[in-house]
């Protein structure tokens, strides 16, 4: 299961001033990744990879990580940092043992979602690529600052349009509530969203503000 936080580095600050702001966290997440970073030197050793930067660049124990370009090509592919200390980072690999070359870069890695639809930057329909599961859409609406609304259904054709909605209109009409903040502020919230190939969690402190 891959996180995002408030308080990692490169991650979207979601507050009560921004439409689309709990989009560009829940693209971070779903979709994209975020906090891309190129390191100097990939070396393994006895089935750990360190990667050191040129500068102090933090990364959150046990988050999930993705590595690209390097070669040989067994080093890139998604793992759990183990240690992140100054400018060096670490994770178990089955990869061998010696340097790594190439136009190497890591991430906090996406849980491998695809945005199906979009309007502008504050309406976006997500759906799970795991074909094993129900694949079924999700709808967020966050073109409002203080919260967001939120539908799944089982079909849809374009950003607003989709057959067989969850929760109905007669359960809660135009489907579920998050609140994003209780103020209308540029000032941020405390948030964790997780997402794996089949559900997303999303938890905001709505009434907490700034970063710990």
């Amino acid at each position: 299961m891959s996180y995002i936080r408030d308080n990692m580095r490169g991650a979207p600050v979601i507050n009560g001033n921004t439409p689309g702001c709990l989009i560009a966290a829940l693209d971070a997440l779903l979709v994209s990744g975020w906090g891309a970073a190129a390191p100097t030197t990939v070396t393994v050793a006895s089935g750990v990879a360190t990667a050191t930067f040129a500068s102090a660049t933090a990364w959150q124990v046990h988050a999930v990580i993705e590595v690209s370009g390097g070669t040989p090509s067994a080093i890139n592919g998604k793992a759990r940092v183990a240690t992140s200390a100054g400018n060096t980072l670490t994770w178990a690999t089955s990869a061998a043992d010696g340097t790594y070359t190439g136009s190497i870069s890591i991430k906090y890695a996406s849980a491998g979602w695809e945005k199906v639809f979009s309007e502008g930057t504050t309406k976006a329909v997500y759906r799970s690529t795991d074909v094993t599961g129900s694949r079924r859409y999700y709808r967020v609406d966050d073109s409002v600052n203080t919260s967001a609304r939120v539908r799944g259904f089982a079909e849809m054709t374009d950003v607003d349009t989709g057959t067989e909605p969850f929760p109905t209109d007669a359960q809660i009409s135009g489907g579920g509530y998050i609140l994003k903040t209780t103020s209308v502020s540029s000032v941020p919230v405390l948030y964790l969203l997780a997402a794996d190939s089949k559900s997303v969690l999303i938890s905001i402190a709505a009434g907490t503000f700034g970063n710990a």
